[in-house]
């Protein structure tokens, strides 16, 4: 692996060495990758231009989070400046390299945003944005090209798994009661869990870094957990919540209403801060079951605001209308 690293790390020098001018650019095509950024995105598809595009987006990008989670988990490989010192880091990142979260997290969520729009120029738009947004993390130095790839590689393959199997699974799950519906949430957050908790309950408790790679990494956590209940937190809300409104609502006119649109996403960028933001300076961080727990109860009320809660007060503050039942 060494050798292999050695020889991918070559791509890292190219790049950086084309010049500083580079660096802001970079920085902000991985911002377009970044989870701050995806936080906005979901709830203004989901309340301003279209309530099933938004849920569909939203299940994308947590899906790839907790698939990029776990296969970081079982390589545990490092990133470029852990290695060397001739590679700089214009970003910090704390966990393991392979795959790339960014170029994943790009080609499921950009990927899928081209399966829904259905546009040529906008497909050839998204293709570009994952390019860059691969070739951003390269010259920031925080991924080997190796990691880049088979993040793009993972990310395809979530398109396609989706773009195959979720309108029958979508059927089946609206055939079912409500209750058996929450109970398909509730154990499908397990699952997606366990899938990563497993892994760290095998390996991650007795890992070491490397002490070369330590000595270059700075603060890191490679076997943070802290991600698995931002996944299983946000999971359980978003999808219980627009269960409930589904139940008991229906459907939502997301793409209408003008001026209304961005009144929407005010008021709910409002409720987002609060819980998003506001939230996790209050509650503890640290490695310890209370701090998951509160983590997990933060990013589900997170959820809840984005799928239920937020579309009630839209209507009630004469914003937003629903489809007649």
């Amino acid at each position: 692996m060494a050798a292999v690293n050695s020889m991918q790390i070559l791509v890292n020098e190219f790049l950086q060495a084309l010049g500083s001018w580079l660096i802001v650019p970079m920085q902000a095509i991985t911002f377009l990758g970044d989870e701050v950024f995806y936080v906005m995105l979901l709830p203004i598809l989901y309340w301003s231009f279209d309530q099933m595009v938004g849920l569909r987006v939203g299940m994308m990008l947590l899906l790839s989070n907790g698939f990029n989670t776990f296969f970081k988990f079982i390589f545990r490989t490092p990133r470029p400046y852990w290695t060397s010192d001739s590679v700089t880091n214009y970003v910090h990142e704390t966990s393991f390299g392979l795959p790339s979260g960014h170029a994943q997290n790009a080609a499921s969520v950009w990927g899928w945003l081209a399966v829904e729009v259905k546009k040529r120029w906008f497909t050839i738009v998204m293709l570009v944005l994952i390019f860059l947004i691969g070739v951003s993390r390269l010259t920031l130095g925080v991924h080997f090209l190796g990691d880049v790839l088979m993040g793009w590689l993972i990310g395809g393959l979530l398109v396609w798994a989706f773009a195959s199997w979720f309108q029958k699974f979508s059927q089946w799950f609206q055939a079912q009661s409500f209750g058996a519906r929450l109970g398909v949430v509730v154990g499908s957050t397990a699952a997606l869990m366990l899938m990563i908790l497993v892994v760290y309950w095998l390996v991650g408790a007795s890992w070491v870094m490397d002490p070369e790679w330590a000595a270059r990494a700075g603060e890191s956590e490679p076997f943070s957990l802290d991600g698995t209940f931002t996944l299983g937190g946000t999971w359980l809300g978003l999808l219980v919540g627009f269960v409930i409104l589904d139940e008991n609502k229906g459907r939502f006119l997301a793409g209408e209403g003008g001026w209304r649109r961005l009144v929407r996403f005010l008021i709910g960028l409002v409720g987002v801060v609060i819980l998003y933001y506001g939230l996790g300076q209050v509650f503890p961080r640290g490695a310890n079951f209370a701090s998951y727990a509160l983590r997990f109860l933060r990013y589900t009320l997170v959820g809840l605001w984005i799928s239920w809660v937020g579309p009630l007060v839209f209507e009630k503050a004469g914003v937003l209308k629903f489809k007649a039942k």
